[in-house]
């Protein structure tokens, strides 16, 4: 095992956890599998497609990028804690039920959503989940700074990107102009770091 066949690896899980959360193929896989499922289907199988490529991070035959740094070890050690602290408060502002699809199989129903919140982290950045990834995956490249996780910081990197561009444009046709106008005053990715 590589470190180009974990790469792919990578690639491929984002695309597929991309391509389900298509609202084609959603759609497409209704017949198969009820809405009031999909989320938590979703999220199941996201994780343990992660936890697959976690064992095969383990598995690939990794080389050091540099001789061991002790002070980029420390630097990761803070990226990943600053990370994981975003992560834990941003998800604090959502309705977990709903995240993780325990409430529309409890109701039903899928979640509609008439009111765009910019308060709290969605007023220093619209995309707050997605930069506490981002912290916490270059984090971790700092921590073991091999090829391996390089690989996966570069991969994620880019998915994130791509990801919050193909959303931005499903929240501008949902919401308008008052995305928009948001989209003007708050950065997508990198947070602003006065109020304001």
């Amino acid at each position: 095992m590589t470190v180009l066949h974990f790469t792919l690896a990578t690639v491929a899980y984002y695309l597929l956890h991309s391509l389900l959360a298509a609202d084609g193929v959603k759609a497409g896989l209704s017949r198969l599998l009820p809405a009031r499922y999909y989320r938590l289907a979703y999220n199941v199988l996201a994780v343990l497609l992660l936890a697959a490529l976690l064992i095969l991070y383990f598995m690939v035959e990794k080389k050091p990028l540099w001789p061991l740094n002790k002070l980029l070890i420390f630097g990761g050690g803070i990226l990943c804690i600053f990370g994981v602290n975003w992560v834990v408060q941003a998800f604090s502002k959502y309705d977990i039920g709903e995240f993780t699809g325990m409430e529309q199989l409890r109701s039903g129903k899928q979640p509609v959503h008439t009111k765009l919140i910019v308060r709290g982290m969605n007023g220093r950045v619209r995309h707050p989940l997605y930069f506490g990834s981002l912290l916490l995956v270059w984090g971790v490249m700092f921590l073991f700074q091999n090829d391996a996780a390089f690989a996966f910081a570069m991969v994620s990197t880019i998915y994130l990107i791509i990801g919050t561009r193909l959303e931005e444009e499903k929240l501008v046709a949902q919401f308008g102009k008052a995305y928009q106008k948001y989209q003007r005053e708050v950065p997508m990715l990198v947070p602003k770091w006065r109020r304001g």
